[in-house]
């Protein structure tokens, strides 16, 4: 899914794709070059340090010039703060209607005006219930946080091809697990919340966003506070909550693996955790051992960067 796609006109050559998003406290970003037989290695990772807007633009303009980015197509990945989802019905209007539909259903659903928003969606799966609707996860970003980011990308002299957003980018990733083919949750925790991904061959069945990071956890205690003993039960619950679901809604067959995308430290006490509360395993993917790459990328930069290097997947997935 993306929000924008050909903003500028294709370069004659292009060395690859840099996947960058823009955090709270510094920038993510992923380079990976087009190799020899037109295939994609991630060449370089980090998250750079960088809280101001000011600072942000410096930054990126001088990593930018060390890697010679302006031969490489930009893919900017929204956090999932700059956006909404809302999952509406399908309009029954002219595919060319379709956008200005779902305006007017999602009008009274965002917290930003809808005529200041830039639209976007994608069609999510048919499920096996009689009488059920076609529905569209809705994507609603505002436009003033786009042209924000639009400008740093372009004044740090990066080629804007694709933004995109955060489930896409992690489900890129998922795609490139064993388990794809039989469908597979992805958990991604950051420090204040969680997203839980589950997808069977590119197809996005479930997106879900929830207020607990690794932080309520504590996961460096050995004996957590109450509070946290809880948040580890939620998490365990909604993760529950979501496979009983896709399984009884889709019909599709039960989720027998769920992948965990590194923390910056104390990925296996979560491990644990999970593995106690869930009938099934779960288990932590080193994403530089999924994907072609040149580079170590530690825990926390994978932490950190995971959309970022996902971005740099797309086109591998668009071709599946």
């Amino acid at each position: 899914m993306q929000l924008l796609k050909k903003l500028f006109r294709k370069k004659t050559v292009c060395k690859g794709i840099v996947g960058v998003s823009f955090l709270q406290d510094g920038i993510a970003v992923a380079i990976s070059k087009l190799t020899g037989d037109n295939e994609l290695t991630l060449i370089h990772c980090e998250f750079i340090d960088a809280g101001k807007p000011d600072t942000q633009q410096d930054v990126l303009h001088e990593l930018a010039l060390q890697h010679n980015l302006a031969e490489y197509d930009c893919h900017l990945v929204l956090t999932s703060d700059n956006y909404r989802r809302v999952n509406v019905e399908t309009p029954t209007v002219d595919e060319n209607e379709i956008i200005e539909a779902i305006r007017w259903k999602i009008n009274e659903l965002i917290d930003f005006p809808v005529d200041k928003a830039v639209i976007d969606y994608y069609q999510t799966p048919m499920p096996v219930r009689a009488n059920s609707s076609k529905m569209l996860e809705v994507i609603a970003s505002p436009i003033n946080i786009i042209k924000n980011q639009i400008e740093k990308c372009t004044k740090a002299g990066l080629q804007l091809k694709v933004i995109d957003i955060q489930e896409t980018t992690l489900r890129n990733l998922a795609v490139q697990l064993p388990e794809n083919g039989r469908g597979i949750a992805l958990l991604y925790l950051l420090e204040f919340y969680g997203t839980l991904l589950i997808q069977k061959d590119a197809v996005i069945y479930v997106s879900r966003k929830f207020e607990i990071g690794y932080k309520k956890l504590e996961l460096e205690d050995r004996n957590p506070a109450p509070a946290a003993v809880n948040a580890h039960n939620n998490l365990a619950l909604e993760i529950q909550r979501s496979l009983d679901y896709v399984e009884s809604y889709y019909g599709i067959p039960p989720i027998s693996a769920l992948a965990v995308i590194p923390l910056a430290e104390n990925t296996h006490n979560l491990l644990d955790s999970l593995s106690r509360n869930l009938g099934i395993t779960a288990h932590m993917i080193d994403l530089s051992t999924i994907i072609d790459c040149d580079i170590l990328v530690d825990a926390r930069t994978q932490s950190l960067c995971a959309p970022a290097i996902g971005a740099t997947l797309r086109y591998a997935i668009e071709s599946l």
